[in-house]
């Protein structure tokens, strides 16, 4: 019965404790995370007076292999406590070598003995655990609380991604993990920047109003369109007569190309002046219902999702 509570907890993505002498008591992930990016992540830790032995702390995160958090990721651990040997400031914690096995769970490695305990959550991307270590030896029989920092950085894959992150802590000794553990699940979200604006503050279709497009460096390589030219794709829906129509623009020339606006904050904005019933060639009857923008190469091969064109008054 322990191990099946044990276990409904870690789907439930909340601190997951085989006893309480230690906790994960947050994590605080950035809310823009974007891809091919340096992102700053915080666990806070806590270990109660009483979790048993000396021994080194051994920090998982469970993250996209393709982000290679091993040769990546930076670890540092800060602590404050009341007996001065568990104390530390920004102490490096180092990846544990792959030499090396968990002779508590069957000589594992390390990362298997992580995924054994503590599973990946509901993952579908492929993940691992990276497995690091401190290198104090942190003396917990003392009547003492350590509350700890974990920071890390790591950067980001090319590709946008929605994952349960994970996070787990145990104490490391020479005959392997103690039985006191900790771990933590929490969902990030890794996005390109790519967004449409429209101007002026105030339009309609009835009005010439300006697309813009802009799209961040990060975006995944193969589908930026940086350095090139950049082109203004449409569908619009409209009434003539109460018979309700569509018109497409697809075409790449000299009509749909947009003007390109150089360079600010690490992104590349391409823009357009329109009068939506010139632009579709629609008569001077149609009354526009809805505009959808698309932005893509010349040749097509690169082409953005739909844009909803919103106006602001009719």
């Amino acid at each position: 019965m322990k191990r099946l509570k044990k276990y409904w907890l870690l789907l439930t993505g909340i601190p997951c404790l085989v006893v309480t002498c230690m906790t994960i008591e947050d994590v605080i992930h950035p809310g823009n995370a974007i891809v091919d990016s340096d992102i700053d992540i915080v666990v806070k830790i806590k270990i109660d007076a009483g979790a048993g032995g000396d021994h080194k702390l051994a920090f998982g995160i469970l993250a996209p292999t393709s982000w290679n958090i091993a040769g990546s990721a930076t670890v540092t651990l800060t602590t404050t406590a009341d007996v001065a040997d568990n104390v530390v400031t920004n102490e490096p914690l180092t990846v544990i070598p792959a030499g090396e096995t968990d002779s508590d769970r069957n000589n594992l490695s390390w990362p298997a003995s992580f995924e054994d305990r503590f599973g990946t959550s509901d993952n579908t991307e492929p993940v691992e655990w990276v497995v690091f270590e401190s290198n104090t030896i942190f003396k917990i029989l003392s009547e003492d609380v350590v509350n700890g920092t974990v920071n890390i950085r790591l950067h980001t894959g090319d590709k946008p991604v929605k994952l349960s992150m994970g996070y787990a802590f145990l104490g490391k000794n020479k005959d392997g993990l103690e039985g006191d553990e900790a771990s933590f699940f929490k969902e990030l979200e890794v996005k390109e920047v790519r967004f449409a604006s429209y101007g002026p503050a105030a339009f309609g279709f009835g009005d010439i109003f300006s697309i813009r497009y802009t799209e961040s460096h990060t975006a995944a390589a193969g589908s930026a369109h940086r350095g090139g030219d950049v082109y203004l794709l449409g569908k619009v829906k409209y009434e003539v007569d109460d018979v309700t129509n569509e018109k497409t623009v697809d075409e790449t020339g000299a009509k749909t190309l947009m003007e390109d606006l150089g360079e600010m904050n690490q992104a590349t904005s391409w823009q357009k002046y329109i009068y939506p019933k010139d632009f579709f060639d629609l008569p001077d009857n149609a009354v526009i219902t809805e505009i959808l923008v698309q932005f893509a190469n010349q040749d097509k091969s690169i082409i953005s999702k739909d844009f909803n064109v919103e106006p602001t008054c009719q």
